[in-house]
């Protein structure tokens, strides 16, 4: 290893007192800063599922793996959307499917999915310098459960709200924009 350096060592006294964690050191709070809760696929690889995965199948993977959004990509591996373990289980698999004349479980994953161009996205030096209650409110300012942040032309991660407003403890009050006449006529109660 003669391309490395070593470290600088000391010797510890006997009957040295480990460190613990303190409450103040946990919790999180609005004003704690912004990149705590993000989801930052420099650190982390993304879980990415096929556009084209049947809904049954992708529930199996979102109960299976530990994350807050699953990413669609296509074909050719193009992000073009995001869903959650909680999205595939939502009414909304439901209904669109109710929409499309089909039973849930024929339904696909892009079916279901928020489609990339509707979602908001920030950079990342925007997110170097707020904090977590300035990404809450900028996803209810949108409408939208998801922000994505990018970097030299890139996604480097997202936010997910319903992750935050667990951590944090708070309910969450976001209501999606509609962004388009099938989201309008969804959101509508139908006389049956």
């Amino acid at each position: 290893m003669t391309n490395y350096t070593f470290l600088r060592t000391h010797h510890v006294v006997d009957g040295a007192p480990i460190a613990q964690l303190t409450e103040n050191e946990h919790a999180l709070e609005l004003s704690s800063p912004a990149n705590t809760l993000l989801q930052d696929f420099t650190m982390q690889t993304p879980v990415c599922i096929q556009a084209d995965t049947p809904i049954l199948a992708a529930r199996k993977l979102a109960s299976a793996t530990p994350t807050d959004a699953l990413l669609v990509v296509d074909e050719q591996n193009k992000l073009i959307g995001v869903t959650s373990s909680v999205e595939l289980q939502s009414v909304r698999v439901t209904t669109q499917a109710l929409q499309m004349g089909l039973k849930p479980s024929e339904l696909l994953v892009h079916d279901v999915m928020r489609s990339v161009h509707t979602l908001p996205c920030v950079a990342m030096k925007s997110v170097a310098n707020t904090n977590l209650g300035t990404v809450l409110t900028t996803m209810e300012h949108t409408g939208s459960f998801y922000l994505l942040v990018s970097e030299n032309a890139h996604i480097r991660g997202v936010f997910c709200a319903r992750k935050i407003a667990k951590e944090l403890g708070i309910a969450l009050d976001i209501t999606p924009v509609a962004q388009s006449f099938h989201d309008v006529v969804a959101s509508v109660e139908h006389p049956h």
